[in-house]
């Protein structure tokens, strides 16, 4: 398998369907400090560093990068990542108030439910990816039931099955042609605020009421 990906990043990528100028903004308006490239018809985008520029405890970069919405007009987007010893492949699908679909993976096992996020099927999967028609969704539901390999393994396979660029940017955090992006300081800051504010928010009313604030709770105040 190949080397470790740089800086202990861990292993991650996001196939975006936007040139790199677009994809570029994108970044700088997050958290997290980024290395990007241009991958056949794609943007590839993976982590540079393995802390986001943001607070505990959205302080991640992995799990920030694939939880982050992206823009409506840069979907779908697809990712792919190792995360506490799983694989993870999400779908940001086009079309308007469509939520973030995952599908997650254990070693051992297979595919696990995860009844709190929306379930990525293997049609959705392989028409976001351009794949449907030339490649048998039972083949990919095969590799997705089976528990063989590591995380990493899977990945790649599903890569490699679905005809998608990254292998290289996913294993090891960088490729020809890629350049780093560091998010904006200032929306990192904006970000933080907001947090902490809520968080006192919610501490002002546990200690006033005993229990934890709903969000219509908080507007009744």
């Amino acid at each position: 398998m190949a080397a470790d990906a740089r800086s202990g990043t861990g292993h991650g990528l996001l196939l975006v369907r936007r040139s790199p100028a677009s994809v570029g903004r994108w970044l700088r308006t997050g958290l997290v400090a980024a290395t990007m490239a241009p991958l056949d018809g794609w943007t590839g985008v993976t982590v540079s560093d393995d802390g986001a520029r943001s607070a505990a405890p959205f302080d991640a970069a992995l799990e920030v990068l694939a939880a982050r919405p992206a823009p409506r007009r840069g979907r779908p987007v697809l990712g792919f990542f190792d995360l506490a010893g799983r694989a993870v492949v999400t779908l940001q699908p086009a079309g308007v108030r469509r939520a973030q679909q995952w599908v997650v993976w254990q070693p051992r096992v297979g595919v696990v439910e995860t009844p709190s996020l929306p379930r990525l099927g293997v049609p959705s999967l392989l028409a976001a990816a351009g794949a449907g028609g030339r490649v048998r969704p039972d083949d990919v539901a095969g590799v997705l039931r089976s528990g063989d390999g590591t995380p990493l393994d899977v990945l790649v396979t599903l890569l490699g099955m679905l005809g998608l660029p990254g292998r290289e940017l996913l294993e090891n955090g960088d490729c020809p042609g890629a350049s780093d992006v560091e998010p904006s300081m200032r929306g990192v800051l904006m970000f933080d605020r907001l947090v902490a504010d809520e968080a006192q928010h919610r501490a002002e009313w546990e200690a006033a009421w005993g229990g934890p604030a709903t969000d219509g709770a908080r507007e009744t105040r």
